[in-house]
């Protein structure tokens, strides 16, 4: 993978978000921070593998990561750069609904941080989390297969940036740039892989494991090792009662390897926490080493 920087172009102003207070900033100095990839970060794969390294008790709660796109990343600088030339940076904020199934999809989506959930709606039931996208991949890749219609409703659970290219500019890029086409498709290679994952760990596993992988998810996309999300928002995820999150978030928090209060959780010990995960989370880390290293 090229490690030279990104070249984005300066636009006009837009509102920039920053812990909380909302600025007006130039576009080209928000995207100086989204778009310009970081040498000492460029060669990882996955975001879990660059950030978690570098996570420690000494390093302060208030210094950010690098914010990325790795598929994106995968590209030869000419063609990443050409790419980047079509996209703008955006807020993406939590509880948001990007897109709703059926419906046209406009514009794609390059997360950078922070996290977008699909899920799945059926009559009479809570909202299902079927996949979640960070910024090791991109909602719209169904565009690819000539289909212009959401599958699934895409909301923000976890606020960030991210960036926005129109399926126009999408498709046209993907015919002019083959190594675009190559990466989208085997990203959706690796989607149904993980999709596959998803339905066995939901039947098999422990919900205890299965927290634990999902925070770690979490966990991986966000910029600090404190996120916020409700037992609420985690049994609609893991597809179980609020009263079994309750419970195994309980024994988490007993364990000290988490902590939580009022829908704020705080990693306090990511190894145990990884020791307590089903196997499906170092196989879904293992599906999108394949991807990028064989493109």
């Amino acid at each position: 993978v090229d490690t030279d920087q990104a070249e984005v172009p300066a636009k006009s102003k837009t509102p920039i978000k920053t812990r909380g207070i909302t600025t007006a900033v130039p576009v080209d100095a928000a995207q100086s921070e989204c778009a310009a990839w970081c040498e000492d970060f460029a060669s990882c794969p996955l975001p879990v593998l660059a950030e978690s390294n570098i996570r420690s008790d000494t390093m302060p709660d208030s210094q950010p990561l690098p914010m990325i796109n790795r598929l994106l990343n995968g590209l030869p600088r000419r063609s990443r750069n050409a790419v980047l030339q079509s996209t703008e940076c955006i807020d993406l904020l939590m509880g948001d609904i990007l897109c709703e199934r059926g419906e046209r999809c406009d514009n794609v989506y390059f997360p950078l941080s922070g996290l977008l959930s699909l899920v799945w709606l059926i009559t009479g039931h809570a909202a299902l989390e079927t996949r979640l996208i960070g910024n090791e991949g991109m909602f719209g890749s169904t565009l690819a297969l000539g289909v212009q219609r959401a599958p699934q409703r895409v909301v923000v659970q976890g606020s960030g940036t991210a960036l926005r290219m129109s399926t126009e500019q999408f498709l046209q890029n993907l015919r002019e740039h083959a190594e675009l086409s190559r990466i989208v498709n085997r990203y959706m290679y690796v989607v149904s892989e993980q999709l596959a994952q998803t339905a066995a760990c939901n039947r098999f596993h422990e919900v205890e494991s299965r927290l634990a992988r999902r925070l770690l998810m979490s966990h991986d996309h966000a910029r600090f090792d404190h996120f916020r999300l409700t037992h609420q928002n985690l049994a609609e995820m893991l597809g179980v009662l609020r009263s079994a999150v309750s419970i195994a978030a309980s024994t988490l928090q007993q364990r000290g390897l988490i902590h939580y209060s009022r829908g704020e959780i705080t990693v306090l010990d990511r190894a145990g926490l990884e020791e307590s995960a089903c196997e499906c989370y170092a196989r879904g880390i293992a599906d999108y080493n394949n991807l990028h290293l064989s493109v």
